[in-house]
């Protein structure tokens, strides 16, 4: 579908909300249609799909199915989500989190990071700090490539011949050691392979992280054959040599049964 005229999007899209008893404020189209910001009133819905019928319940589903499926953040906690993609996660941890509370939200891609800031704009987060940056194992400048099928599938050692992009890198203690973070209540990591680089991070002396959900992606090695993505193992190792129980979920969705969770045995 062309998004030639943004309006009559709008309405299709209304009456299409209205039918499930929906009211839809507004609708931005973003880089020519690939992108929406969905105002629903209680709360702003980003995605790369249009007439998908998103809801805050919807969201708020999805997050506790998924990354909060072992610890949900509670009022006051620090959340780090690396991988924010279009803030699925990061709008609902801000909620849960409260105003005393804080989220710091990592995204590479700045075509999606650009939208992500959009949406914390529009929702008004003031408990949400914004990065677009790339978590590597050492500091410099990464090549992000931006798969043209879906942002989802973009990746540091990507084999897709999308638009590549040049974004600062660092090690996850960098960034925690900069913004002088010394505790995260949970660590949610959904970066397509780039998990990999999180094995100094748990050893760091000062850095109090009891909870953690991080999406592995052997299922995607098992379509491409790229080893960059086989990291379930690797993830499992490095969290229970630095003392943490260690879980997944068995779904049958390889996508979600890839996730591990941890949880620091001294917490």
């Amino acid at each position: 579908m062309k998004f030639q005229n943004e309006y009559l999007s709008f309405l299709y899209c209304k009456l299409w909300y209205l039918r499930k008893r929906q009211t839809l404020k507004s609708l931005k189209i973003i880089d020519k249609g690939r992108f929406f910001i969905y105002d629903l009133g209680n709360i702003h819905i980003a995605s790369e799909s249009f007439s998908w019928y998103l809801t805050r319940a919807y969201r708020e589903k999805e997050v506790q199915r998924i990354s909060a499926h072992y610890y949900t953040p509670q009022p006051g906690d620090t959340v780090v989500d690396v991988g924010a993609g279009l803030g699925e996660e990061t709008s609902i941890y801000t909620s849960l989190v409260g105003p005393s509370g804080q989220v710091y939200a990592i995204e590479a891609n700045p075509a999606v990071y650009k939208v992500l800031k959009q949406l914390v704009e529009d929702s008004q987060l003031r408990n949400v700090q914004l990065f677009n940056i790339a978590i590597n194992d050492t500091p410099g400048t990464v090549v992000i490539d931006d798969t043209p099928v879906s942002y989802l599938s973009s990746s540091l050692n990507s084999q897709s011949a999308g638009t590549a992009y040049d974004v600062p890198g660092m090690p996850f203690e960098d960034f925690c050691a900069a913004q002088g973070i010394r505790r995260i209540d949970l660590l949610k990591v959904n970066i397509e392979g780039a998990e990999r680089f999180f094995s100094t991070a748990f050893a760091r002396p000062g850095l109090d992280i009891p909870n953690v959900a991080i999406s592995c992606h052997d299922f995607r090695f098992e379509v491409e054959g790229n080893e960059f993505f086989r990291t379930k193992q690797l993830v499992t190792d490095y969290l229970q040599a630095n003392g943490y129980d260690t879980w997944s979920q068995e779904t049958g969705t390889r996508y979600i049964d890839d996730w591990v969770y941890g949880r620091k045995v001294s917490a």
